[in-house]
């Protein structure tokens, strides 16, 4: 569905990780094979979201680094979403199409394609972002899944400056 609220004003960004919590400690980087999983132990306890009060404290993150820039805006997912933006940030290939490798042939087969995406707010603790389509339809959507769509497309992504400067930290070296 179409969101009426006007467009704030925009800075790109990169996806640059997603961070997926492994179960094994032992396991690296290295052992996925990959340079763009930040493999991070994950507690010994059950795995499920950490609670902080009444809010929930997500355990997978995907990283936007902006664009010749410093900032970075990392956005809690959940582990599906994480590791299918990992195995596309990676190249991986499958046999058949996964999830968002299937919504990309649907936009294509349907003769649109993914524009970009953007990322336009946080309310509540929640990110919310839009998919604009080369027809020009705007489409609401959970930044997961728009940025893992934006991946396969090679579409752009764009972050509300305001939510930028709000909520970001200067992106580390390397």
């Amino acid at each position: 569905m179409a969101s009426a609220q006007p467009e704030p004003a925009m800075v790109p960004v990169t996806i640059s990780s997603a961070l997926v919590y492994k179960r094994d400690a032992q396991e690296t980087e290295e052992d996925e094979g990959t340079r763009r999983i930040e493999a991070v132990p994950m507690p010994a306890k059950e795995p499920g979201p950490e609670y902080v009060g009444a809010r929930r404290v997500p355990r997978h993150w995907m990283k936007l680094t902006e664009t010749g820039g410093d900032r970075a805006l990392h956005i809690g997912v959940g582990e599906a979403e994480a590791v299918a933006l990992a195995l596309s940030l990676d190249g991986r290939e499958f046999p058949r199409p996964m999830t968002y490798q299937f919504a990309a042939s649907l936009l294509q087969a349907s003769g649109t394609e993914l524009r970009e995406v953007r990322i336009t707010r946080l309310t509540d603790g929640v990110f919310y972002a839009q998919a604009e389509l080369s027809n020009g339809a705007v489409v609401d959507a959970r930044p997961s899944d728009a940025l893992n769509l934006a991946a396969i497309t090679g579409a752009p992504v764009l972050v509300a400056t305001d939510l930028l400067d709000l909520i970001s930290r200067p992106a580390p070296e390397g």
